[in-house]
C-alpha cells in the first residue's frame, strides 16, 4: 500500500457515500456537491486529501488538515485528522491504524506539536493514543425559561453579505478562547446556506455577537430551533442574543441549545429538559452530553516550550512524567520544573521532583485542561511517585483545569 496525495475526488466521495450513509450522498447531484466541495477546500494550503492506494486502487483516504490553534493564549501549528474511510471491502486489515500512524509520524516530521481527530470509536482511537477532550452540552427548553432584558440592544439580521464582518467577530473570540481554531473563509459556508439564518449584535457599530440556527418543523405551527453557531465577545451582545431566543416563545416549542458551559443550567429559569424525565429519584433531567474532539501531543517538549507562560497555577514543583505511549511502542520521560505554575523543560529527569507515570492520550487530556490529575488519580489512569508533599502540590497545581473550548468540525 502506498499513501499519496488524492488524485480523484469522485472515488473519495463514492468510498464516503458508503461508509458515512448519514452524509446522504445518494444522487448524481449529491456526489457533484461533494466533489465540488472536496476540490474547493483542497485548494487551500492547509488543506491535503491523502489516499491510500494498493496500485491504482484507492482504497482509503482521509484529509490532513493544518490548524492554527488558541492553547492557553498561544498560537501553536496544529494539525487534524478528518473524513477518515476505509471501503468496505478492505475493512479488518488494519488500514485505519495504519492511517493513524502515517498522520501521526507526517505531522511530527513536519514539525507540530499536537493533533486532533473526531472519533467514530473513541476506544478505537484512545489506544491510538488520542486524550479525550472536552464534553459537549446540549440543552432542550422552552424559549420562554431565558431570563428577557428589558435593556438589551435588539439584534440584526445578518446573511453572506456580512460575512467579513462575521468573520471578525469569530476571530476576536477565538483570540480569546483556549482550544479554538481560527476558521478558513469555506468554515462559514453555512451562513449562506439556504436552510439557516443569522442575526447578530453591534456594540458601538462593531459586530460583538451573532447565533446562526436552523428551524425544524415540530407540529402544527410549533417549530424547534437548533443553533448551530454563537459566539460573543461582549455582556451586552450575550443579552442580546437571549432576548431574541425568548422573543420566540409564541412560535417556537424548543430550543436545542449545545454548549461546552457546564453551568448553563443557571441561567434557565427552568433548565429542565423537553422530556420531562426524572433521571434518578427526584432529579429533572437537563441535558444530554457527549464526547466529541480527542487530542494526542506529538511532541511533549515542543508542547510545553509552547506554553511556557502559561501558568497551570501557583505552585512550585519539579515533576517527571513517564509516558507511555503502546502505538509507537515507546516508554519516554518528560522532566519539568514548574515555578509558580509555570513551566520549563529540563533535559534530564529532576532528583528532587514526583514521577507521573500515564499513558500518552491521558496526559494530552491533562496538560489540554479536560481533567484534573486529583481525577486521574483517583480513576488509576496516572501512578505518582515521590514526596507526598510534592505530590499535593501537583494535585493542586493541575486542580482547577482551564477546559477546552471548539467548535471547529472536520
Amino acid at each position: 500500500m502506498e499513501f499519496k496525495l488524492m488524485n480523484n475526488f469522485e472515488t473519495y466521495t463514492d468510498i464516503l457515500s458508503r461508509c458515512y450513509p448519514m452524509m446522504e450522498i445518494k444522487t448524481a447531484e449529491d456526489k457533484k456537491d461533494a466533489v465540488e466541495h472536496r476540490q474547493a477546500i483542497d485548494q487551500y494550503e492547509t488543506v491535503s486529501h491523502i489516499g491510500v492506494y494498493e496500485e491504482e486502487t484507492l482504497l482509503a483516504g482521509y484529509i490532513h488538515y493544518a490548524f492554527p490553534m488558541n492553547i492557553y493564549g498561544q498560537t501553536l501549528p496544529t494539525t487534524g485528522v478528518g473524513t477518515l474511510a476505509v471501503d468496505l471491502p478492505y475493512k479488518k486489515r488494519g488500514i485505519a491504524k495504519q492511517i493513524i500512524t502515517h498522520a501521526i509520524e507526517k505531522s511530527k516530521g513536519e514539525g507540530y506539536a499536537l493533533i486532533q481527530l473526531y472519533p467514530f470509536r473513541p476506544d478505537f482511537y484512545r489506544k491510538m493514543g488520542f486524550g479525550f477532550g472536552p464534553q459537549l452540552n446540549v440543552f432542550r427548553f422552552s424559549a420562554e425559561q431565558i431570563p428577557y432584558n428589558s435593556e438589551a440592544e435588539p439584534v440584526i439580521r445578518l446573511d453572506g453579505n456580512n460575512l467579513e464582518e462575521i468573520m471578525r467577530c469569530y476571530h476576536d473570540w477565538s483570540e480569546d478562547t483556549h482550544g479554538s481554531f481560527d476558521k478558513q473563509e469555506y468554515e462559514f459556508r453555512h451562513i449562506s446556506a439556504a436552510h439557516t439564518h443569522t442575526v447578530g449584535c453591534r456594540v458601538n457599530g462593531q459586530l460583538k455577537g451573532y447565533l446562526v440556527y436552523e428551524m425544524k418543523h415540530h407540529q402544527d405551527f410549533n417549530h424547534d430551533m437548533k443553533i448551530l453557531d454563537w459566539f460573543t465577545t461582549s455582556n451586552e451582545a450575550f443579552q442580546s442574543l437571549l432576548n431574541f431566543l425568548h422573543q420566540q416563545k409564541d412560535q417556537v416549542h424548543s430550543i436545542i441549545f449545545p454548549t461546552f458551559d457546564d453551568d448553563f443550567a443557571f441561567l434557565l429559569n427552568d433548565p429542565r429538559h423537553q422530556s420531562e424525565r426524572l433521571i434518578h429519584r427526584i432529579y429533572h433531567e437537563t441535558h444530554e452530553r457527549g464526547t466529541g474532539l480527542m487530542y494526542r501531543i506529538l511532541n511533549v517538549p515542543l508542547f510545553m516550550t509552547y506554553i511556557e507562560d502559561h501558568s497551570f497555577g501557583q505552585q512550585t514543583v519539579g515533576i517527571n512524567f513517564e509516558v507511555s505511549d503502546s502505538l509507537m511502542n515507546t516508554n519516554e520521560t518528560y522532566s519539568f520544573q514548574f515555578t509558580n505554575g509555570k513551566p520549563t523543560v529540563n533535559d534530564a529527569p529532576l532528583k528532587h521532583g514526583i514521577t507521573l507515570s500515564l499513558e500518552i492520550a491521558d496526559l494530552s487530556s491533562l496538560l489540554m485542561g479536560c481533567i484534573s490529575l486529583e481525577k486521574l488519580l483517583k480513576y488509576n489512569k496516572v501512578t505518582a511517585s515521590g514526596d507526598s508533599d510534592e505530590i499535593a502540590k501537583a494535585i493542586e497545581l493541575f486542580g482547577h483545569p482551564q477546559k477546552p473550548v471548539s467548535w471547529t468540525f472536520f
